[in-house]
């Protein structure tokens, strides 16, 4: 009897150790697993023949909601005059928000206009990538993209399951114990999404908390590129955004990029032929992907001391690196100012803050004030644009896409896309970009922001708190 007892406690320790070397072992690959083919993407520089910014604002005047939106109407523009291809990457694409609120219906807009531009020109291809939020994670198709598939519209889910983990604490236990059910299956758990969303799977739950994602945001044809911080999400209508429009030979950088990610996904796209429009003048663009983009917007905030600045309209701000390059760039006389999120509203759901607020109060104490910030004053939607703007002495970079500039967006972890465009401080481009911060900034003709100090807070619990979900993933930013 004493032998079975020493057995049976012999073989649990050796089943608990062989459990917690598997999972340490799963921790570590998860994190840093080879990437895709194709992923964390710097193309050339290139000059670019056509570059422009475009902007969504809701803000206040008189009391009264204001909302300026161009961006959806430059897509459709994109969409409505492509000749052979038009190829989508968007991350939310559906109409689920809480019941009793309207919101714009981008989602069966941007439907409708695919549908009959199929009609239209059945010899355009069109493809669409998208995350798999938007099937519930595993759940049924939604009718939208059944009418698109039905209008002969091709529909890639992508693999995001190829990605690196940025929840590798439990996506190493995900991966011990779950991913061998799948993910499919009539769904029966309410959408944590919204109360009237579509019913979701455990089993698409549990892949949920994974938080991995493409989060690009991408419309190309063979005329041009645009890339947003903007979802064709019906809850996301109001929300205030930006993108950039170009054209010339980046349109073949954008494809590319597409490209690996059906190619991660298990798809190919077709080898579509883009005509060559070489640019002119003194504007460059350059297409970054993943981590590529925090290590070009790292090198760009090293250049800058005395008589250089840093504008940064962001939604989510919270990584490491970047805080201390920004710290960096005010220690050497750069001005540095930020719009920010307050981070208070998320979709009919009251957010506590964070990351804004802790990183916010850390770069104005330890910058001991050097660094300016201010809240875009939202009502209910969201200040969602990924904007950096780095003035130089002998030119100004843009950073914009789909980025945050956090951990899961910028250290190869979610499939991310931006725009880098360099050019003179007179540039059009520059110049619509800087407008658009100094309106904001400086409420021009209505209110858009709010001195810090309207959500300033000094909390070390909410602090402690944003530290350990930057580094653990255990987050949705």
């Amino acid at each position: 009897m004493g032998k079975a007892k020493f057995g049976r406690g012999n073989l649990l320790r050796i089943i608990v150790v062989v459990v917690a070397v598997a999972w340490l072992g799963l921790m570590a690959y998860g994190k840093g697993k080879p990437l895709p083919k194709g992923v964390s993407f710097a193309g050339v520089a290139r000059v670019a023949s056509k570059v422009e910014f475009l902007a969504d604002r809701t803000y206040q005047r008189d009391g009264q909601p204001v909302r300026e939106q161009a961006i959806f109407s430059r897509i459709h523009r994109i969409i409505d005059k492509a000749e052979r291809f038009v190829l989508l990457d968007l991350f939310l694409f559906n109409s689920v928000h809480a019941p009793g609120e309207k919101y714009p219906p981008l989602s069966e807009e941007m439907t409708r206009r695919l549908v009959e531009k199929k009609q239209r020109s059945p010899q355009v291809d069109i493809v669409l990538i998208t995350d798999p939020i938007n099937r519930s994670y595993g759940g049924e198709e939604p009718e939208h993209f059944k009418r698109l598939r039905a209008s002969g519209v091709r529909i890639i889910y992508t693999d995001t399951g190829k990605l690196r983990d940025s929840n590798f604490i439990y996506s190493a236990w995900w991966r011990l114990f779950c991913q061998w059910f799948g993910v499919n299956g009539e769904g029966w758990l309410p959408s944590p999404f919204a109360k009237n969303g579509p019913a979701m799977t455990m089993r698409g739950y549990l892949s949920l908390f994974n938080f991995k994602a493409n989060h690009r945001k991408v419309v190309a044809s063979e005329k041009e590129a645009l890339i947003t911080s903007a979802n064709p999400h019906d809850a996301s209508g109001y929300h205030s955004n930006i993108a950039i429009a170009a054209q010339g030979a980046v349109v073949r950088d954008v494809v590319d990029a597409e490209a690996a990610v059906a190619s991660l996904s298990g798809e190919t796209l077709p080898q579509w032929e883009i005509p060559d429009r070489p640019g002119s003048g003194t504007v460059r663009l350059c297409l970054l992907t993943e981590g590529k983009i925090k290590a070009r917007l790292l090198q760009s905030l090293s250049r800058c001391g005395s008589g250089c600045s840093v504008r940064m309209a962001m939604f989510y701000l919270s990584d490491r690196e970047i805080i201390a390059g920004l710290l960096g760039a005010a220690a050497r006389g750069s001005e540095v100012r930020l719009l920010l999120d307050p981070n208070k509203d998320a979709f009919g759901r009251k957010k506590n803050g964070i990351p804004n607020r802790p990183v916010a109060q850390e770069l104005v104490g330890k910058s001991r004030g050097k660094i300016q910030v201010r809240w875009y004053g939202t009502h209910g939607e969201q200040f969602h644009p990924k904007l950096a703007m780095i003035s130089l002495p002998e030119e100004t970079v843009l950073i914009g896409g789909s980025a945050n500039l956090t951990r899961r967006n910028l250290d190869d972890l979610n499939l991310e896309a931006c725009l880098e465009v360099t050019g003179p401080a007179d540039s059009p481009v520059a110049r619509e970009a800087g407008d658009y911060f100094e309106r904001i900034w400086r409420n021009r003709d209505g209110v858009y922001s709010v001195d810090y100090k309207e959500f300033a807070e000094n909390s070390p619990l909410r602090y402690g708190l944003y530290r350990f979900q930057e580094w653990s993933g255990m987050s949705t930013f």
